[in-house]
Formats: structure tokens, C-alpha cells, sequence
């Protein structure tokens, strides 16, 4: 997400514009010099105590609850509370400077009213409608709520926040300022002419304000130093310089490169700290830089396949020699992207197919207001992805990757890739694709897959992700679907499982001299009866669940060799009842035994409960 923020000329204000602000300011302060005097001379103005009687006489339900939820959240309490709560996110994202900005604004406020009230409010010397102990004029919720929340509204204009956040939040605000002039009357804490007072102040200050701000940002005051201070990046007289959330990048026209250092605000490293327990990977992880090269790899030979062009701007080397680490782009020469309609449509398309084959999507996502800023329009018309390197965390992967990434300890995603998925689109789309990047381009998407594995690999294992860990381990222990079909698929080779078993224990009585060759050949020979088949398959059960049942419960493994003995003893028995016969249906003998049942449920010998010494020692195992 890149903004650029130096080189960038700032348009001259033109005298007119000079002009009509300070036609407007004078006609404002005119108006309230006008008002403040009028109110002096006479504090019972007649036209104000009726337009305060018809207001105070509004009887609809619930209106004063409303009016008194405003002036608790506008109180000057809580306009600290918004004010300390801005400035710690501002820094907190490393905006040092309009975190000053904003505490600034705050300041400003908390100074015009405190000068309000020892100038006008002694001129006009008027106390509140229901307590005359207090001066009323102007009044100071008015002024504070109005210049606060327009400020906040203006900066989400100026800065082209999305449509669907900014038409909702400046209705809110502009409701707020509003209510809270109309709720002073209402409530009686002051005169209408006191509303009228503070909202011609608020004007008068957002328009020194707002304007004062705009022009130390024009000085470039406002800009980020993290180019200063940082001595990895070494600037040039031809270059621009950008930065987004977690890096600042040099641009060099001449030398066609865009070098990018990761200098990430206390918040990005708090937030990655908390998901994987480890400091940002981008910084000075030479894995993680390398999985970013690889998928921009991947990135490009997918787009290429999908619009016919390379279109990520192709990674030129990572260098880690100055401490921190820079990862230098190729320099994509075009403009910055708007948010329309032409750019969410490509991003739209390129989301999909990222999430078809398994990359991440937040990066060029529409739905993320910032994602435009990772693209570049060439002089060609089309949009170059220059940045698919995230700052922040996410819980929420690409569709359709959600399972995959509890599987495989990806959650919380930070630049994961779904490499079953990815090495399953490439498979189910050979042909399509050798049609498109060819063979070498396949090979080539191949290779960047298998290395973007290891490199990814290579970085998750230096760091704890404990969280990943505890989700992906959870799911495992919590699947009992798949250990269920788990289980029952390793039953079907439990015959295999007990004829090994028992061979090599025949194998290793003849090594040691216990039994000669002819005793051998002939417990051989009496395994392969059907008696002894019939057997083995219970063995090989006992064997398997011993094993296959990887659940970490005291006593399951136990459970299961038990049950599994009961459900065929009580079968035995009921055919009993209604057969009077205590073989089973072949007429083979009943081995599922009470005492093969108590046996089962001994650790580390219940899996070979079947070779109690029962009917079926004479017939089925070796005496």
C-alpha cells in the first residue's frame, strides 16, 4: 500500500482563493461580533426565548433520552477521551507527525473555548437558562463537537476513504454536530443564541485550522523521516520517495528499480508478535524475503496465464548487507491507481484467481480501501501489481482456503500460500496453461512453487507461532471424521498387520533355537488354516487400534481393544441364545473371551489380547 509522499509539487494557492477566505472569515467574524453585542445589549432577546420555548416544548418519545446521550457522548470528558485515544493509534502506526497534527487540533479546541468563555462569555455576562451561577455564551458543546468531528470528516474526505465508510461516518458526524446545538436548547443548559454563538466560533476556527494544516503539509513537515533515518536507503536527486504502512520506498527512474525497506510501526510489530510470537519477518528474515520473490514469481506467471501479460512488477535481488533488509522491484513507470471501477474490476479478477490457486488475496483486494495502491497504470492502460507484501495479520484467509489453512497451521495468515491447492490448479490446468506461458513457463511455475515451500518453510520454523500450533493441533484432535476413516481404512490391512506380527515372532524362535525348522514350517502351516485366519484378523485388529488411535486420552487405545472385543463377544453370545450354537456363523470357535477382553485393556500388552491360552491356543497358536 504506497503513497507517494515527496516530489510531489503542491498546487500555489491562487490569489482569488486567498481573497474569498478571507471574505468568508471577515463575514463570520462579522456575524458573531454582531451577535455577541446584540446579546450584551439585550440578554432576554425576544426572538430567542420563543425559538428556546418551541424547542424545549418538543414531546416525542425517547427525544430527551436522545438529546441527553449526545451531551454526554460530546462532553468535554469524552472529547479527551477520543483525543488520547487518536493519538496513541497514530503512533501506534508510526504517524508520529499527524499524531501531532491531531493533538494539535485537540489542543486548539480546548483553547479557543477557554478563551471563549473569558472574553465573550464575560462581554455578554449571561448565565444558562437553568443555572445562572454559570456563563452561557457561546456555547462550548457546540463549538467543540463541531470543529472535532467536521475536522474528522474532512481529513476522511481528503484522504478518499471508501465511499461505503465515508457517506455512513459523515452522516453520523454531521447528525452529531447538529443534535448537539439542538439538545443544548432542549435540555436547557443554554439559549439558542449561545448554539449560534459556538457554531459561527467552530467555523471560524476550522476555517484557520484546516487550511493551517494543509499548508505545513505542502511543506513537506508532515512527511515521513523514516528515509532520514534510516542509512540502508541511500536517496538520489532524480529520486521519489513513498511509504506505506510498514516500509518506506526509493524510486529510481534512472536506475529503473524501486528499493523497499521494512521499518514497521510499534502496532504492525505488536500485532505480529502477538499471531506468531516472533519480530516482523520482512525486516531481516531472508526466508521470508525469498518466499516474497517466489510469489511474486508465482504471481506473474498466473497472470500471464489469465490476461496474456506479465503483470507484477519482477523482483531485482534482496540485499540484507545494511541491517535491515531492502527488497528491490523493478520500477514500474505510470501513475498510482484510483479506487474506480476500472481498477476494482481487475483487482476482483485477480483476487479470484489468486484464490483459485492458492496465494493470498488481501494485497489486491476490493474490498480493502488501500489495495488500489499497489497498482501502477502504465502508459499502456494496464494495472502492474507493484506490491504483494503485507504489514498486518489477518484471521480471515482467501475463499475457500479457510480449511487448509487450520490444516496446515497457517491461521492467522500473514503472505501464506495453499500449496496443495497451488499444486492442484497447476495439475488440473496443465493444458491450459502449456497453451498459454508454455512448457518453460510451466517448468518455471514448478520451480518457483517448490522453492517458495521451502523458503516458507524454512521461515516458519524459526519462529514459535504457538497460536498456529494450538489451532492446527485442536483441529487434528477435534476431527474425528477423518481419525474415524483413519482407523477404518488402517483396518483393512489388519490380517497383513497380524501375519507379520506372528511370522516374525516364528522367524525369531528359530534364531534363537527355541523351535527347529520343522516346528517352524509347521506353526506356518497351521497359521494358513482357517481357524487361525479367522484369529489373526482379531490380532491384527488388536494391533492396529494400538497404533492408529494417535488421540492423546489415557486410556482410548484401551477402550478400543475392549469394545471392539465385547461388540463381537455379545454377538457370539446373542447367537447363542437363538442358535444354542456358542460358535460363530463358520463354525469357528468363540475367541472373544471375557478374559481377552480384561487383557485388552492392559497398556502396552492389550494388542496382543487374542494370545491368551483359551480353545484357540491348541487350534490357532502355537502351543
Amino acid at each position: 500500500m504506497t503513497t507517494i509522499l515527496q516530489n510531489i509539487p503542491a498546487n500555489s494557492v491562487l490569489s482569488k482563493w486567498a481573497l474569498i477566505w478571507l471574505a468568508v472569515v471577515a463575514a463570520l467574524v462579522a456575524l458573531l461580533t454582531i451577535l455577541t453585542v446584540s446579546v450584551s445589549d439585550n440578554p432576554s432577546i425576544s426572538q430567542d426565548l420563543r425559538v428556546m420555548k418551541w424547542i424545549v416544548d418538543w414531546d416525542l418519545p425517547g427525544l430527551t433520552t436522545y438529546f441527553n446521550l449526545v451531551s454526554a457522548v460530546t462532553h468535554t470528558t469524552a472529547g479527551i477521551v477520543y483525543c488520547v485515544l487518536g493519538v496513541t493509534f497514530l503512533i501506534l502506526l508510526g504517524k508520529t507527525r499527524p499524531a501531532i497534527a491531531f493533538l494539535a487540533v485537540g489542543l486548539s479546541i480546548a483553547v479557543v473555548a477557554l478563551a471563549a468563555d473569558h472574553s465573550l462569555g464575560v462581554i455578554v455576562d449571561r448565565g444558562r437558562p437553568l443555572d445562572p451561577s454559570h456563563l452561557a455564551f457561546p456555547s462550548g458543546h457546540t463549538y467543540g463537537t463541531t470543529v472535532f468531528f467536521t475536522f474528522i470528516g474532512f481529513s476522511a474526505v481528503y484522504y478518499r476513504m471508501k465511499p461505503k465508510i465515508l457517506i455512513p461516518m459523515v452522516g453520523i458526524f454531521a447528525l452529531l454536530i447538529v443534535s448537539v446545538g439542538l439538545g443544548r436548547i432542549h435540555l436547557q443548559a443554554h439559549f439558542p443564541s449561545d448554539v449560534a454563538g459556538g457554531y459561527l466560533l467552530a467555523a471560524i476556527s476550522l476555517l484557520i485550522i484546516i487550511p493551517a494544516l494543509l499548508w505545513i503539509r505542502s511543506t513537506g513537515w508532515m512527511a515521513s523521516r523514516k528515509l532520514d533515518e534510516n542509512l540502508g536507503i541511500v536517496a538520489c536527486e532524480s529520486c521519489m520517495v513513498a511509504s506505506s504502512i510498514a516500509s518506506v520506498v526509493v524510486l529510481d527512474p534512472v536506475e529503473g528499480t524501486a528499493t523497499k525497506v521494512y521499518t514497521p510501526p510499534p502496532l504492525v510489530r505488536i500485532l505480529y508478535w502477538i499471531a506468531f510470537q516472533a519480530t516482523f519477518p520482512y525486516e531481516s528474515n531472508t526466508a521470508a524475503l525469498a518466499s516474497g520473490k517466489y510469489r511474486c514469481q508465482i504471481a506473474s506467471l498466473l497472470t500471464a496465464h489469465r490476461f496474456g501479460k506479465d503483470l507484477v512488477a519482477p523482483v531485482k535481488t534482496i540485499d540484507c548487507s545494511h541491517g535491515n533488509c531492502s527488497f528491490v522491484t523493478e520500477f514500474i513507470p505510470g501513475e498510482l491507481a484510483q479506487n474506480d471501477e476500472p481498477a476494482q474490476k481487475f483487482m476482483g479478477q485477480v483476487s479470484e484467481l489468486f484464490a483459485e490457486a492458492g496465494l493470498s488475496v488481501w494485497q489486491v483486494n476490493p474490498r480493502n480501501p488501500h489495495a488500489h495502491t499497489n497498482l501502477i497504470r502504465n502508459v499502456d492502460g494496464d494495472y502492474i501489481i507493484i506490491d504483494l507484501e503485507s504489514a498486518v495479520v489477518s484471521l480471515f484467509p482467501a475463499p475457500g482456503q479457510f480449511m487448509s489453512s487450520v490444516k496446515s497451521g497457517n491461521l492467522p495468515i500473514f503472505d501464506d500460500i495453499d500449496f496443495p491447492r497451488l499444486k492442484n490448479y497447476i495439475d488440473t490446468n496443465e493444458a491450459a496453461l502449456l497453451n498459454t506461458i508454455e512448457t518453460k513457463g510451466v517448468a518455471a511455475l514448478r520451480h518457483a512453487t517448490e522453492h517458495a515451500e521451502e523458503s516458507i518453510d524454512v521461515w516458519k520454523a524459526a519462529e514459535p507461532r504457538i497460536i498456529s500450533h494450538l489451532i492446527s493441533r485442536t483441529y487434528r484432535l477435534l476431527n474425528f471424521k477423518a481419525r474415524f476413516q483413519h482407523i477404518m481404512g488402517a483396518l483393512t490391512g489388519a490380517d497383513a498387520a497380524a501375519e507379520l506380527f506372528l511370522n516374525n515372532g516364528i522367524d525369531r524362535w528359530e534364531k534363537q533355537g527355541r523351535i527347529n525348522h520343522a516346528e517352524a514350517t509347521g506353526l506356518r502351516t497351521r497359521l494358513s488354516s482357517g481357524a487361525a485366519k479367522y484369529a489373526t484378523r482379531h490380532l491384527g485388529a488388536h494391533l492396529v487400534l494400538s497404533v492408529a488411535i494417535a488421540v492423546p486420552i489415557p486410556g482410548i487405545r484401551s477402550a478400543a481393544r475392549f469394545l471392539w472385543t465385547f461388540s463381537f463377544w455379545l454377538r457370539m453370545q446373542i447367537r447363542r441364545l437363538l442358535r444354542r450354537n456358542s460358535a460363530d456363523a463358520d463354525g469357528m470357535a468363540n475367541i472373544h473371551t471375557p478374559l481377552v477382553m480384561l487383557l485388552s485393556l492392559l497398556p502396552g500388552l492389550g494388542g496382543v489380547a487374542y494370545l491368551d491360552r483359551t480353545r484357540c491356543v491348541a487350534n490357532c497358536w502355537p502351543a
